[in-house]
């Protein structure tokens, strides 16, 4: 049994180049084609793009589901996540065919948390809404009741609505998904909701593939999803961001930036934020706000652009790092630093905001930083 995989896309992008890959444009409805050839979600009597801004790319899932006419191997992957090989390479429409002759379902690997998928859902959201899926599963399917209990206060799942399996088992499982998000949708009231979290249709149904697996007993096979890149509203975020700053609206660029992180706050996480630029322009519109107010004559207050700030900041922290780890300045460290104004004050500010966990590394040790600037 062949294999096709359909991306789910609203921007263009790059697609791999084996012939086992559709793209699928969700969110279509009204718009002009984003790809030569690609597959659109409002197309058909029977099709909700005009609600993508609920469902994200469930919406091309549901098309599949109600228009798709072939009976292959279907898969689910987007335009920035795709599954990889042992190698690190896209895998190919005939890997998962022999997948497939083994397994039932091809999924991300185990994403472990330090909480329990009930608790990150009612940091990040709103967890009336997840509880609320617990009562229309349990409804609609009891005998997934245990399955889904088990996943609330489990420490990880299966993240980002990425699969491969049979069409009788997509039908299932699609069936299975809508239902359960439909009764949600007519007892949960999200008017009030901003455009992040008016995706709630989306981010409920990442919690809901676990305990269909694990109620029907499927063969899983886990393999690993790389990101291709960055979210397009993470470039276009640090590229209105860089243009503010070049003009010298520091305060308009950091008040911006703010706002856009509350309304978005998934892109500083890593699986947006691929580089960390982001992470480290919020540290720098702080230091760089901080020293312009307090008129102080370093790095930050005299440079405008972005990405030389960025550059700056990593050496800086590099410096930073060889202090908290106890290590001898080198005299071009120790002159970099006096050089570019780098003081206790950006220290101070760095600290609060130390990058660390997003470089892999133990946190900056606060007290030999602090009585090295001391000096």
């Amino acid at each position: 049994m062949s294999t096709s995989i359909f991306v789910m896309a609203h921007k263009p992008y790059i697609p791999p180049a084996d012939a086992a890959y559709h793209t699928m444009f969700v969110g279509a409805v009204g718009k002009e084609d984003i790809m030569p050839g690609c597959f659109r979600d409002d197309r058909g009597d029977d099709h909700i793009s005009d609600l993508n801004p609920y469902f994200s790319e469930l919406t091309g899932l549901y098309w599949l589901w109600k228009n798709y006419p072939g009976q292959e191997n279907i898969g689910i992957c987007h335009y920035r996540r795709f599954f990889v090989n042992t190698d690190k390479r896209i895998m190919t429409g005939s890997e998962f065919d022999e997948i497939l002759n083994s397994y039932d379902i091809i999924v991300p690997k185990y994403s472990p948390t330090d909480k329990t998928n009930r608790e990150n859902y009612a940091e990040a959201h709103f967890v009336k809404d997840m509880d609320m899926t617990g009562y229309a599963l349990k409804k609609l399917y009891p005998e997934y009741a245990t399955a889904f209990d088990e996943m609330t206060q489990a420490h990880g799942t299966y993240f980002g609505n990425l699969f491969v399996t049979t069409r009788e088992l997509f039908d299932d499982y699609c069936e299975y998904l809508f239902g359960i998000l439909t009764e949600v949708s007519a007892n949960i009231d999200i008017s009030g909701y901003n455009d992040y979290e008016k995706r709630v249709y989306g981010f409920l149904s990442e919690f809901l593939l676990m305990p269909f697996i694990k109620a029907r007993e499927l063969r899983v096979f886990e393999t690993p999803v790389a990101y291709s890149a960055e979210k397009a509203e993470s470039k276009e975020l640090f590229l209105a961001t860089e243009e503010l700053l070049k003009q010298g609206k520091t305060s308009e660029a950091k008040a911006f930036f703010n706002k856009m992180i509350e309304i978005r706050p998934d892109l500083l996480m890593d699986n947006s934020d691929l580089n960390g630029d982001l992470n480290l322009t919020l540290l720098v519109l702080y230091i760089k706000d901080y020293s312009e107010e307090n008129r102080l004559e370093n790095y930050f207050s005299r440079e405008n652009d972005l990405t030389a700030l960025i550059a700056h900041i990593r050496k800086c922290y590099d410096i930073l790092r060889a202090i908290s780890d106890g290590k001898e300045l080198s005299p071009d460290q120790s002159g970099y630093l006096r050089f570019t104004g780098f003081d206790r004050q950006s220290a101070e500010i760095m600290l609060s905001g130390d990058p660390s966990e997003r470089f892999g590394k133990m946190p900056l040790d606060s007290n030999r930083i602090e009585e090295y600037f001391a000096r």
